[in-house]
């Protein structure tokens, strides 16, 4: 059964409390959400080159990762090794793995951003900090 919106929700603000992400989750079911919602990013019936691939990940990845810590090139490969993203046999135009998707987390949950909840993370920090400065 599919991870639901608020189950993905407390898992990546769970991994983003501590602020930017400086390596893949070590816990596999964590690394499933997020590999989760990175392929959520792309368009089910379509193919992108490499260089696009890496282009969507890098931003993607630039919300609420360590630039020293998490690259792109790392969540590619994994993406492609657990499934989410196929390549063709050649290795030059990679899809959506629609049917793992679906599998992973609920189509309301696709559209969780880790960026925003970041952001969400550190605001709820900053006004703990200011009520308590009063």
């Amino acid at each position: 059964m599919p991870l639901d919106y608020q189950h993905v929700l407390a898992v990546v603000t769970r991994l983003v409390n501590g602020g930017p992400l400086e390596a893949l989750p070590k816990k596999r079911s964590d690394q499933t959400v997020l590999l989760a919602l990175a392929s959520a990013g792309f368009a089910s019936a379509r193919f992108y080159r490499e260089d696009d691939v890496n282009d969507r990940l890098r931003t993607w990845l630039a919300s609420f990762a360590s630039p020293q810590g998490l690259d792109h090139v790392t969540f590619r490969r994994q993406l492609v090794d657990e499934r989410f993203l196929l390549r063709d046999a050649a290795g030059t135009a990679y899809r959506i793995n629609f049917v793992k998707l679906e599998r992973e987390i609920a189509e309301s949950a696709r559209a969780i951003d880790p960026g925003a909840v970041l952001v969400a993370v550190r605001t709820r920090r900053d006004e703990r900090k200011r009520a308590r400065a009063v």
